[in-house]
Order: structure tokens, then sequence, then C-alpha cells
């Protein structure tokens, strides 16, 4: 939307600040000081330092011409010296108008005598546009026409707008419109163009296809509207404000030759657009360069800088491999500095603290994990620079697929198998959104959080394990769920897993939980010594508990790259097994779910013949179908189950495909 301080189809209303006292002050005192003479009329010529271009009202100029000849005139006109012995008339042209007319009628002759007051060029200027706006307001076209002589005489657009009564900014404005064709400018003072056409052409700063521009737009739409004229000027360009653009920079940017197009009417400051191909080329090459200095700094065989990231999925997953991330390997110090980290972290009470102290956790984190990759995964693969969202995104441990490569992922000569192994195994979750992907996991989690409460010995020892990971070994890199911070996010996992606070699982904890609660000693949340009253069997409860809610397993997706789920070795320690504490149904599952994905589940629960009749059912019905069938099966999704898990087939595979309408009847 254009910001303006006049408009060109009505009266220009403009707004305007009054005129500072000094410099009224100084212009009262020139015309004062001013002699008074009498010049003929016949050397009495409008100046062309006038800023009044559009015509009198013929009726305003026969009323005055009459008041003149009745009563005489009654005001000096404000004249300046013109070459030829002729004055001309800056202030006061509607009377020089009315006595015009009256010549030309033969009312009075070329000798009649006219009161005026001389002064310098420059305050011609400026007594011509006080004058006009304390009576008919000024039309655009003439304000352009005046703030350019007056900035052609050195003055700056603060000073034009302290002398004149309008904001700096508004005569940067109309000082931006005195640079269109004066074809445009013409246009603009006969009403034919408006103040916001003209903003949206002055973008362009060649006047012959400013005038191309207006005429092409004028010929597709009648009015050739200030929206559509803007766009055919920036149709080549991005905003400055673009993720691209901010990405480089404009320093970056204008160093190359770049020069941004600023839109000085728009309400939002430093708003403008930049050269879209040259922008391109910039990212590109900024890209390329972070690619190679990661590249040499890190050790990686190969670098490439490419538009977006690599994905798991299409055209990608026929040439790359992305790696599984390692697991960070910190040093006794660093691991020392976290730990102070995130108690600090704790401590604080603003959000901005916070994240201040989350960007150096960051920095240790990170610098962790490149520590991690070894020198075998390096000189086998490469990293892969991209831009998202406007930040810079780094994959790290990306191999390239050899052209002669198998459909098992290892090369016929036999090169780099181990890596491909264990980077060419199919994704389990492609095709699940990651909504549902989160939403089944934080499932899962509650689930083996209430399994491990059931199994105390073993929920004890996993503690254990992890407590001495920490004292015994700061670099160990086994992955696992345990946060011994200790973390607590039943209200997120609840809040996603469909189930909610109804399910099983949630239940069975809360029931554990009520149960502990009323066995904690009074005080005990201010005075840890209250512990010490407790006997071993409670302790041992309460380790249990504590040991399963830290527990943390929720998979996201990032990147088009899914995260491992920490849950699997946890799973089999436990023979575990999801069905135990949940049961898919249409409303907590199968009805999140594609009804080709449905049909898939059927097929992979063994029970090709439900399979089959969901395959003909609207979604809501072959959700319905499909838990009903499921209810007499263990299956599980192949992404919710450990790897070491065997999938389940429906009971009575063999007769499911004969006879398949039983189970519904």
């Amino acid at each position: 939307m254009s910001v303006t301080e006049s408009k060109a189809k009505t009266t220009a209303k403009t707004s305007k600040k009054a005129v500072k006292p000094a410099e009224a002050a100084a212009l009262k005192a020139a015309l004062e000081a001013a002699q008074i003479e009498m010049v003929p009329l016949s050397a009495l010529v409008k100046s062309p330092l006038n800023v009044r271009t559009i015509p009198y009202p013929v009726e305003s100029v026969r009323d005055l011409a009459d008041t003149i000849l009745a009563i005489g005139l009654i005001q000096n006109l404000v004249v300046h010296s013109l070459p030829g012995g002729l004055s001309g008339v800056a202030a006061g042209g509607r009377r020089l108008a009315a006595l015009q007319l009256l010549l030309s009628e033969k009312r009075i002759d070329a000798g009649y005598m006219v009161i005026v007051k001389r002064v310098s060029d420059e305050l011609a200027v400026v007594a011509s546009m006080v004058e006009n706006n304390q009576r008919v307001a000024m039309h655009p076209a003439e304000q352009i026409s005046g703030f350019r002589t007056l900035s052609e005489q050195g003055k700056t657009p603060a000073q034009i707008g302290d002398q004149l009564g309008y904001s700096s900014r508004h005569v940067q404005r109309m000082l931006k419109l005195a640079n269109l064709a004066p074809e445009l400018i013409a246009l603009l003072a006969e009403n034919k163009l408006d103040v916001e056409q003209c903003q949206a052409l002055s973008l362009e700063n060649d006047p012959v296809r400013q005038v191309d521009i207006y005429q092409r737009v004028k010929a597709q739409h009648s009015y050739a509207p200030a929206h559509m004229l803007k766009r055919a000027v920036t149709d080549t360009e991005i905003s400055v404000n673009h993720s691209r653009f901010v990405f480089i920079g404009r320093e970056m940017y204008e160093s190359a030759g770049g020069v941004v197009r600023e839109d000085l009417f728009s309400a939002q400051e430093g708003d403008g657009t930049a050269d879209g191909v040259l922008v391109e080329r910039l990212v590109q090459e900024k890209l390329e360069s972070a690619a190679l200095a990661i590249e040499l700094q890190e050790g990686w065989s190969w670098s490439l800088a490419r538009e977006g990231a690599v994905r798991n999925y299409g055209d990608d997953r026929e040439h790359y491999l992305l790696l599984p991330e390692p697991e960070a390997q910190y040093t006794t110090d660093e691991q020392q500095r976290l730990d102070e980290l995130y108690a600090t972290q704790e401590a604080t009470e603003t959000f901005e603290d916070e994240a201040a102290i989350q960007v150096l956790i960051d920095e240790i984190e990170n610098a962790a994990s490149i520590r991690a990759w070894t020198l075998e995964q390096k000189s086998a693969c490469g990293v892969v620079v991209s831009l998202y969202d406007g930040e810079l995104c780094v994959q790290r441990g990306v191999q390239k697929k050899p052209q002669n490569e198998t459909k098992e992922g290892q090369g016929e000569n036999g090169s780099s198998g181990s890596l491909h192994v264990v980077s060419s195994k199919p994704d389990v979750t492609e095709g699940i959104s990651a909504p549902l992907l989160k939403k089944m996991s934080s499932e899962r989690t509650l689930a083996v959080q209430a399994a491990l409460v059931q199994q105390p010995e073993k929920a004890v020892a996993l503690m254990v394990w992890r407590l001495c990971s920490c004292v015994f070994d700061y670099c160990n890199t086994t992955r696992h769920p345990f946060v011994m911070r200790l973390e607590v996010h039943h209200s997120g996992l609840t809040s996603e897993a469909p189930t909610g606070k109804s399910g099983q699982a949630w239940l069975s904890l809360m029931q554990e939980k009520a149960r502990l609660e009323a066995l904690l000693p009074e005080g005990w949340k201010k005075d840890f010594t209250t512990f010490f009253t407790l006997d071993g069997q409670t302790l041992m409860s309460l380790m249990v508990f504590c040991t399963a809610c830290s527990v943390d397993g929720v998979q996201t997706r990032t990147m088009g790259h899914t995260t491992q789920s920490d849950l699997d070795g946890v799973e089999t320690a436990l023979g575990f097994h999801l069905r135990d504490w949940w049961q898919p149904t249409a409303e907590n599952f199968l009805g999140l779910l594609s009804k080709n994905q449905i049909v898939e589940a059927l097929k992979d629960a063994g029970l090709s013949g439900a399979a089959s009749d969901a395959g003909n059912m609207k979604k809501g019905d072959a959700a319905s179908h499909a838990e009903q069938w499921l209810s007499g099966t263990c299956w599980v999704p192949a992404w919710m189950r450990s790897p070491d898990a065997q999938p389940d087939v429906a009971e009575g595979e063999a007769t499911d495909s004969d006879d398949h309408t039983a189970h519904a009847a």
C-alpha cells in the first residue's frame, strides 16, 4: 500500500506541518524590507518559478477582475527580475490573470501601474509555494515542480519541508516523482494519472521504460491499476525482505554491483526490491563457499551446494545415502560445562536469558556432534549445504550411490560395503506424516514407561547404568532414551498421544503415582533428609517410577529425515509388545491414515481378504472395518516396533482369503 501526502483527482489534502516561526519570520522580514514599486502591466509576466501550473478557475478570475475594476488592486504582487526588463510574478498569479483579462477586454491599458515587491529568485520560489498553499491547495504536479526547483537550488528535503511546512519524507517522495517522464507528469497534471500510479511507475528509473510500462499495462487494463504497474516494473525482482536476500545481505549484494530499488512510498521503512537473478547467483556462491569451507575444515571427501536439502525420497534416494548422525562425543570439560549451563538455564526467569544460554549449549553440542564423525566415514562421504527458510542447512555424512549399486544398497565392487548397509535401509516411516509420527511415538513412549514400572529390577539397573555412564564415561555413545536431569514430559506426551489421558498406559502410570505419593514423608519437598526415613522397598519403588517417567522416545522429522527411535533397545530388553498397552482403533490411529495406508496395514497383518474389502469402502468405513479385523491380531506398524521384533500376522491367516467375511459376521 502506498503512502502519500497528496492526491490528484480531488482537491489535494496534504498532511502539512506548520511553518517554523523562524522561517516565517525570515520570509516576513524579507518582504517587509522590500521596496514598494509601481510596474506597468506590460512589464509583468508569470514567473517560471511560480509553482502554480494548473489554470485558475475561469469564474474566480472573472470575479477578481470585476473587483479590481471596481475598487482597484488592494494587495501587491511579489516579483523577481527577469531578463529584458521584465518582472516575473511569483506570488499573485491569479491577480495577474485578472489584470490581463481586463486588458484583453480593453477595460484597462498596458500602462496600468501595478504595486509589487521585488525579492530574490530563491525567495520567489518560497513565496510562491507559501501563497499557493494558503489559498487553493497545490496540485501534486505543482508540488513536484516546486520541490524540484528548490532542490536544484541546493536545498535538502528537510530544509524544503521546514520552509514550506511538509514532512521531509513527503518531500523525498515528491522529488522521487520528479524523475518521471515529462509525459507522465503532464498526465498527472491533467488528472489522467493519480499519485499512486505515479509512485508505482517511479520504481523504474528509466523514463523511456516508464512510459512503455504505462502504455503496455493500460492497453491490457483500461485504467492501468497501480498494483499492475508495480508488478510490471518489478516482475524480475524480489523484495529486500525476502529470506534469500536477507541471507546474502545488502552489503554483499551492492558489492556485486546490485542496486536496491527503494520504495519510498511503502508504509514500511527500508522497503524495496532487488535483482532476482543477481540474488540467486550470490546465494549459490555463498552456499558454495560455505560448503567448501566445511569440507576443508572437517576433512570430508567432497562438498556440494544446492537449492534444497538431500531427501530420503524421490530422485535423491536414487543418488544419495544419508548416514545416521552419530551420538555426540563430549570431553570431560564439555560435559562439565554442559551440566553447568543446564543448571543455570533451569534457574533463569526470562526467555531472553534462557535463549542466550541455549546458544552456548548448541555450540558445545554441535561441536561434539561434528567431532563424532569418523575418518572412515569422512573419506567415503561428503557434506551438502543448502538454504532452508533463510538459514544455512548443513548435512554431513552424505554418501553418493554408485551407478551400479544393487537394490540392497551394496556396490558390485563391494567398496564401502559397511557404510552402504548401514545407510541404505529403507525408511519405515516413509509416507507417514510428521504429526502422526509424533502422536504415535508419544503413545509408544507412554506404553514403554508403563511396562518399565512393572519390571523394577530392570528399571533400577537401567537407571544405574545411565548414572554410571555419566560418572565413569563422559563420552559414552550408546543410544538410550533416559534423560537423567530429570525431565518428565507427560503433558506433551498426553497431548500428542491419541488416547491422551484415557489410555491404558497413562491410567496405569497414574495409579502407581497416586500410590507412591501417599508414601512420601511430610515436608519432603523442602527437606531432602526426610527420605532417610523411607525403607528400601519404598525407595526402590520410587526409583523405578522416576526412571520410567524419564523415558522420552518421541520422534520428529527434520529436513525430510526421521529421527531414529531410542526405544528400540529398551523394548527388546523388556520383552515389550505395544499391543499389551494399546489397541489400534478408528479413533486413535486408523482414522488418521489414508485409505491406501489402511489397506496396506491390513495386508501387513496378513489380512489380504479384509484389505481387498477395505479398498472398496469409503475411508471412514475402511477404518472401522480395519479396527474390527485387527482386534483379533497382535499387529503393530513396522515403524512403531523395534527392528528386532517379529511382525505379527493374523491368527488363522490361511483362512482369511477363503472366508474373510466370517469375522465380520
